[in-house]
């Protein structure tokens, strides 16, 4: 079953689309590997839409949603999710931080690379300094936020050739271009331990690198939460939260973002992490022999980047007050409670080290 908490947008109603293909894939593969009938659970969650990662749509995974599957008397895991380990981390600063003094921290630990391969400068991750007002309840002062993956074990489990599962894949069809790409029985096992050990590993790099940054200035954690693994052995979350606790609504560059939760009677258990991205206005994707296409480009299988021929959803305004109506919005739709809201003052990301108020 899709569980549809999305804003219903036209890139939106493409991809779910799209899902319902992967969820009756992901059905007939849990049952063929069982003795009764299974079923999978997709939560399109509102920031859903097109993915970076091409060998991800590609497999019928996109980003901004939940994969839920009954478990099977034979586990399995859909390998074109691309699993790795992504999230964010914020902590409090416990006096003032200039950006002069925050830059300099910043860069002298990024030079640091003997333990970790940093890659808070890579695709959508950054490194902030934020400030709260306290107009939301918030503890008024400076905080340190940051969002990156734990790269220094990407290609465990990828899809790629060479590695330990890849002569071990299976292959089910629908279609001309759809299918579903798996790994059965024991390696499942192996596979699934390696996420859980990525899991507490990115937490701890991005504990690390703060309390590295941050030093006698670190004053407490307020999360450190992930939006990208498999929670459990039958679940996948790409670009999404589950947690009770604190989580981010990530927006973009330079704009405020927005600290949430779970409302107390909400009926499921899922965070979005962002806005997300859709296609420009005339443009469709589509399936063909070794990627995606977008309108008239074609992206291959293996690439990691579709660069502006996907776009932040809603132009992320200009206007604070916009900007907030917006989240305002998705938290409805996803039964959150707006918690903070950091405004950032400067950053470090694929664009540089950027000043923004």
């Amino acid at each position: 079953m899709i569980y549809n908490l999305t804003l219903n947008d036209r890139t939106q109603k493409k991809v779910l689309r799209e899902l319902e293909t992967t969820e009756k894939l992901i059905s007939k593969v849990a049952t063929k590997l069982s003795s009764t009938q299974k079923t999978c659970d997709i939560y399109a969650m509102s920031d859903l839409g097109i993915a970076h990662n091409v060998t991800r749509m590609r497999g019928g995974f996109f980003t901004g949603a939940a994969y839920v599957w009954e478990q099977p008397d034979t586990p399995f895991i859909p390998v074109d999710t691309t699993i790795n380990v992504c999230g964010t981390a914020l902590y409090k600063i416990n006096s003032d931080m200039n950006i002069t003094e925050f830059r300099k921290r910043c860069e002298k630990a990024l030079a640091d690379t003997s333990k970790y391969d940093w890659n808070f400068t890579n695709g959508n991750h950054f490194i902030s300094l934020c400030y709260s007002e306290n107009n939301m309840g918030m503890q008024e002062g400076y905080y340190m936020l940051v969002h990156a993956s734990a790269c220094e074990y990407k290609e465990e489990l990828y899809p790629v050739i060479g590695n330990w599962y890849y002569n071990s894949i299976v292959t089910e069809r629908l279609g001309e271009y759809q299918y579903l790409r798996f790994i059965k029985g024991e390696k499942v096992v192996r596979f699934y331990q390696i996420a859980k050990m990525l899991e507490s590993f990115n937490r701890e790099r991005n504990y690390n690198f703060c309390k590295q940054v941050l030093s006698e200035k670190m004053e407490n954690e307020i999360l450190n939460v992930a939006h990208y693994g498999m929670p459990s052995i039958y679940e996948v979350l790409i670009g999404v939260q589950k947690t009770a606790g604190l989580a981010t609504l990530l927006t973009s560059l330079g704009k405020n973002v927005y600290i949430v939760k779970k409302k107390e009677k909400s009926e499921n258990h899922y965070i979005p992490h962002g806005f997300g991205l859709e296609l420009p206005e005339n443009s469709d994707f589509a399936y063909c022999e070794n990627g995606i296409q977008i309108g008239k480009k074609e992206f291959f299988s293996g690439s990691i980047t579709i660069g502006e021929d996907a776009i932040n959803r809603h132009g992320f305004p200009e206007k604070d007050n916009e900007l907030r109506n917006y989240a305002r919005k998705i938290a409805k739709i996803n039964e959150l409670e707006i918690c903070a809201e950091l405004k950032q003052i400067c950053s470090f990301s694929t664009k540089g080290f950027k000043i923004w108020r």
